[in-house]
């Protein structure tokens, strides 16, 4: 019997999980991949740069799409229903990655201690990341504001407020899902009129999608002072050279790239896909994620600056925003844009690194812990 012919997006990494699978892997580039490739397809594992609608499946004998991201804007869901098409994505395969870059992006814009003391932090959007990032934030001894009219029950570390008073707190960070839908679009949600209740000297930071915000109102947020680190951006995969310069940091779409969410994200679409073909699994668990050891004296440390000592050791950011500008400068095209995404070197995940912490306060410990890092036994 022929194995079902999956297209896969090459970008997608083919673990030990999916290759293990009894079927016909066919990798193309996302960006190219075309009706005629689909014609005698059963599946497609797609990303977000591949617009899967009915000009690219109206003649395909589909009947499952995974999505290897959180997000499915890229994909007309109403088309596949229509079809009897199943749709699976990845929600929260890259959860704790994108939390590790948003505490990457507060140590970097020196606002970590503030944060432990207690300082506010809005999260726009609460989802999986949302939903993580609070958590590491509650526990580090931030204040956290949430606004999400999606979301009825909020956990009790987390205070529900209106899309105003999230947006006045110190810290705001972006992870709303990208929609349209009525009563509450998310499209553009911070427009010129919402930069009015951003404060003069917040740090402003979108690592979830870039069409959440205009581009009018991000210069309007730099006119006043507040601090930006963008991973997303309003006309993505085309960068105002303009903006670049006004972020304080600045990435192409990768803050969800570490080698344990880049597995995760093909990992979470295989039980699906197994259902929806009755395809026999050989495993049945995730693997576990392999731990790096961090070795740091932190022994004279007061208990921020080891955390801080921690997050310099192992922060990518400042690396990352340089070579995407040095990148970007030399030829600012939306090819580009996805050349630094598809060559991207994957960092570690937090909870991939265990920090030795000999000598060291218990109070250090739970700082650490609260980060997201593991503590070498």
């Amino acid at each position: 019997m022929a194995f079902p012919k999956v297209v896969i997006d090459s970008a997608i990494w083919v673990t030990p999980r999916l290759s293990a699978l009894p079927i016909e892997l066919v990798p193309i580039r996302g960006t190219q991949i075309v009706p005629a490739d689909l014609k005698d397809a059963n599946a497609l594992l797609t990303r977000t740069v591949t617009q899967v609608d009915a000009k690219l499946l109206q003649d395909s004998p589909i009947t499952f799409v995974g999505t290897a991201s959180a997000g499915t804007d890229h994909i007309d869901a109403s088309f596949l229903s229509e079809r009897g098409i199943q749709l699976a994505n990845a929600a929260g395969c890259n959860a704790a990655a994108v939390a590790d870059y948003v505490l990457d992006a507060i140590y970097q814009c020196q606002r970590l201690e503030s944060l432990i003391n207690g300082t506010t932090v809005g999260l726009v959007g609460y989802g999986a990341v949302g939903r993580h990032l609070a958590v590491r934030l509650s526990k580090l001894g931030g204040k956290v504001k949430v606004y999400d009219p999606y979301v009825e029950s909020p956990e009790s570390d987390v205070t529900w407020c209106s899309l105003p008073e999230v947006l006045g707190c110190s810290i705001v960070s972006l992870h709303a899902a990208l929609h349209n839908d009525q009563p509450h679009p998310s499209a553009q949600i911070i427009d010129s009129v919402a930069v009015s209740y951003v404060s003069s000297d917040a740090l402003f930071i979108n690592a979830g999608r870039g069409g959440l915000v205009t581009e009018e109102a991000l210069h309007r947020l730099a006119d006043k002072g507040v601090t930006l680190v963008l991973d997303t951006w309003p006309n993505e995969p085309s960068v105002s050279q303009e903006l670049l310069s006004r972020a304080a940091f600045a990435t192409p779409h990768i803050a969800g790239y570490t080698r344990t969410a880049k597995s995760n994200a093909t990992d979470f679409l295989i039980e699906p896909l197994v259902r929806a073909f009755s395809l026999d699994n050989l495993f049945n668990t995730l693997e576990s994620e392999d731990s790096k050891q961090v070795m740091l004296d932190l022994s004279r440390q007061s208990d921020s600056r080891g955390l801080i000592d921690v997050m310099t050791a192992v922060t990518r950011l400042a690396l990352d925003d340089d070579e995407f500008r040095e990148a970007w400068a030399k030829s600012p095209t939306p090819d580009n844009f996805e050349m630094q995404r598809t060559q991207y070197r994957l960092r570690d995940q937090y909870s991939a690194l265990a920090v030795e912490t000999v000598n060291t306060s218990t109070e250090l410990q739970r700082l650490l812990i609260a980060a997201g890092f593991k503590l070498a036994s």
